[in-house]
């Protein structure tokens, strides 16, 4: 008897609520690049040699391909959570800059930082990035979640960076679990959500504005 008005909460906070979209496209063009298959992959994976021959693009495209369907699906799930919990704190622009912004530094930290690592696949990074940025944001209306977010968040990736990561992950997504890119993430998540949270409080500035 509880689901209906929970559905119906849902939908009309969906409703509402233009800037989910951006998290529903984003979700949407993933899947889309993991039905393709292969020539996606190959075509859109972070690839420190072929970045280096001038395959910038990159970039930006190795964080929307997945090694397989099991990775594509845990970070949906994440990316719709993070959504349904921070989307709107910026608008759909804003959202976009963030991610690219985001996408950015985390492919330069590997490029600079961690020459080591040839490849990468994955949204993960970006969503540790976002969900600083948006517990950043929610520290003047929720101040007591935003911050147990935040300890906890950092508290995960920065103990992940010494426990390494899970072997049963690992095979479940049928490829390493990059560690390293959590920590870039939520890195390039504290510089744009701070810059954002600045501009907020001393420059007039309204992010859910257009």
């Amino acid at each position: 008897m509880q689901i209906k008005p929970l559905l119906k909460s849902l939908q009309t906070q969906l409703l509402d609520n233009k800037s989910f979209l951006f998290f529903l496209v984003l979700g949407s063009l993933s899947s889309l690049l993991w039905i393709i298959g292969d020539t996606s992959l190959n075509a859109l994976m972070y690839n420190r040699t072929a970045i280096v021959d001038g395959e910038y693009w990159r970039v930006i495209t190795g964080h929307l391909v997945h090694s397989n369907g099991w990775h594509l699906l845990l970070n949906l799930a994440s990316l719709f959570m993070i959504g349904l919990l921070f989307s709107q704190h910026l608008s759909i622009r804003f959202w976009l800059i963030s991610f690219l912004s985001s996408a950015m530094i985390i492919s330069g930290c590997y490029y600079w930082i961690a020459p080591e690592y040839h490849y990468y696949v994955g949204l993960s990074a970006v969503l540790y990035g976002v969900i600083i940025i948006g517990a950043l944001l929610d520290l003047k209306q929720q101040p007591l979640i935003a911050l147990l977010i935040l300890v906890v968040v950092t508290g995960r990736v920065i103990w992940q960076q010494y426990s390494g990561s899970m072997d049963s992950l690992a095979d479940l997504i049928e490829d390493r679990v990059a560690i390293e890119s959590h920590l870039f993430g939520i890195c390039s998540g504290y510089v744009i959500g701070l810059v954002l949270v600045v501009k907020q409080r001393y420059l007039d500035f309204q992010p859910v504005k257009d």
